[in-house]
């Protein structure tokens, strides 16, 4: 292979290692014959196309990688990836299984064939591949943020935010772990955390309409015109409900006939507030955020 073919293989990596995939395949298509089929390139291409998520266009590349050099676990576990990504989750699950039986203690295909089975709605089955995954990889971010996600399919908000405090700690600029960690800070109450982490991820990715989304949520939960409603936000709705009217048929019973009818309006007042300032402070952050 030719000096300048090798110089853009390696600079497609760099681009590819640091974030900036467009510029991965900007190199790449510079490469011409033999240099064009080098296995890098497919792999570069395959995984650039995936972070991008144009997945169907990197299941072809990677396809056509693994036709010219047979099964290999670095482009089945990105192939697993992109059909994930793409809702083909019996393919994806086929392609892991093929990994696996060429490397049974591959952790980045334990730990992709668990965030199938996550998306298939299988979290016990996943959390056990986790932990295989973390029995040869314990030190791993990757196996802190799968964590973190399988701890999120079962309901163990506290420890999502363990482990997500993990992967962040590892890589404090990662996008996923900002995420999780965002996510499971505003499911255990800490919400000034969460807006800050999922402001970040939102920001590292400017296209992802859902992270954006977050942020924004996480941002109207923050406002100081919305504190007063944590209550209801923190807890089940009809529990402070059920908690209020006891409170006022108690007041009564006790024969505080004027203070439960001062609470009972004071409670009314709350629920009109909690029903109109959020669309109102939504609205202005809307307008704030340009949309």
């Amino acid at each position: 292979m030719s000096e300048p073919a090798e110089a853009r293989l390696q600079l497609a990596g760099h681009w590819l290692q640091i974030g900036h995939p467009e510029r991965t395949l900007a190199e790449l298509e510079g490469l011409w014959g033999d240099a064009a089929l080098d296995y890098r390139a497919f792999l570069f291409r395959g995984a650039a196309l995936h972070a991008l998520d144009r997945n169907d266009e990197a299941i072809a590349v990677l396809r056509d990688g693994l036709s010219h050099y047979g099964m290999s676990a670095p482009l089945l576990q990105l192939l697993g990836s992109a059909l994930r990504a793409a809702g083909q989750l019996r393919e994806a699950e086929s392609v892991y299984l093929q990994g696996l039986s060429l490397d049974p203690n591959e952790p980045d295909l334990l730990l992709g064939y668990a965030l199938v089975c996550l998306a298939a709605g299988q979290p016990d089955k996943a959390a056990a591949l986790v932990e295989r995954a973390a029995s040869y990889a314990p030190e791993s971010a990757a196996v802190s943020s799968a964590r973190a996600q399988v701890a999120f399919a079962q309901g163990k908000h506290k420890e999502m935010r363990q482990h997500s405090q993990k992967a962040l700690s590892v890589d404090p600029e990662d996008p996923g772990a900002q995420a999780l960690h965002g996510t499971a800070a505003m499911l255990t109450g800490d919400a000034k955390s969460g807006y800050r982490s999922l402001a970040s991820a939102a920001a590292s990715n400017p296209a992802d309409d859902d992270l954006r989304g977050a942020a924004r949520e996480a941002k109207l939960y923050n406002h100081p015109l919305l504190r007063p409603l944590r209550p209801m936000q923190r807890f089940n709705p009809l529990i402070v409900w059920i908690a209020a009217v006891a409170i006022i048929q108690g007041l009564r019973i006790a024969g505080f006939g004027p203070l439960a009818t001062l609470f009972a309006i004071s409670w009314l007042a709350y629920c009109v507030y909690s029903w109109v300032a959020p669309p109102l402070v939504r609205r202005w952050l809307n307008w704030k955020w340009g949309s």
